[in-house]
């Protein structure tokens, strides 16, 4: 009886000791499996983390990897079969490995992408550079042909005239002797500008600064640069692209005062340009 009592016991002993070894091996592989999941979630995680924005795109694949991570971890927490949490950490780690495959690549033609982006409005920059380039160059050379066409006047003279009858004109400065004012200039040369009549308009103004004119109304005026001018003179020339001389008068009306005493400006204006300025004298005497 006792040795049958030993028998027991000793077996009894190493079935209760083998329970506690698989009880414990148990223990490990769960809290080896419980390491594998946090792993697998942690690095989850950060790939969301480093990816930013882009991880919204595989918002329904990150679902799938949470909902893999809980039930496994339910099942850890409870009474598990080994084999199926196994099989089911297997298959999570394929489906984060998918993850963090598909990031790589969406991170990749992100930055390809983004590289492209900053090619093209680099591409679009150089080409406005150019655009505004030729466009300068392009205004530059109107501004030279515009300049190289425009007409000029010199050697430009303004007297007064006192008309002697069949003795012909008289220069003088004396205001109770002049009749006219006579504006004589030679339009230079070019050959740039378009040939054919001119309308030459000539502005004489007294010391005061009033316009020797005809009349107020739009018949003694002109347009220059947006504006309306009253002239003295309008004279019409057929030009020829070569130096052309040119004589006008302003008469005084029957009737009208002397000139007054001082200097007279005069402003000769043609293809709404200012091509020439003068002055002459007036002086107020008895005789």
């Amino acid at each position: 009886m006792a040795l049958l009592l030993a028998i027991v016991g000793w077996n009894w002993f190493s079935m209760r000791s083998e329970v506690n070894d698989l009880t414990q091996m148990k223990e490990d592989q769960r809290i080896e499996m419980q390491k594998q999941l946090d792993s697998l979630v942690a690095e989850h995680n950060l790939v969301k983390v480093e990816a930013g924005q882009l991880a919204d795109s595989l918002r329904k694949k990150d679902s799938i990897i949470l909902a893999n991570a809980t039930e496994i971890k339910k099942l850890l927490d409870t009474k598990y079969e080994y084999g199926k949490v196994k099989k089911k950490l297997d298959r999570l780690r394929v489906i984060t490995q998918s993850y963090l495959h598909q990031m790589d690549s969406l991170y990749t033609l992100n930055r390809q992408l983004q590289a492209e982006n900053a090619q093209m409005k680099e591409e679009i920059r150089t080409e406005q550079k150019k655009s505004q380039q030729l466009n300068k160059d392009k205004q530059e050379l109107t501004d030279k042909i515009s300049t190289g066409s425009s007409l000029s006047a010199y050697e430009i003279i303004a007297t007064g005239v006192r008309q002697r009858g069949s003795k012909g004109e008289e220069a003088t400065d004396k205001s109770r002797r002049i009749d006219k004012v006579r504006v004589s200039f030679i339009v230079g040369e070019n050959k740039l500008t378009t040939p054919g009549t001119k309308t030459i308009y000539v502005r004489i103004a007294d010391p005061k600064g009033n316009i020797l004119a005809k009349g107020k109304g739009d018949d003694y005026s002109f347009a220059f640069q947006g504006q309306k001018l009253q002239y003295s003179i309008a004279e019409q020339i057929n030009y020829q692209n070569t130096a052309l001389p040119v004589t006008c008068y302003w008469s005084k009306l029957p009737l009208q005062d002397n000139l007054d005493e001082g200097t007279y400006q005069v402003a000769i204006y043609l293809e709404n340009k200012l091509v020439g300025e003068t002055t002459f004298k007036v002086r107020k005497t008895l005789f």
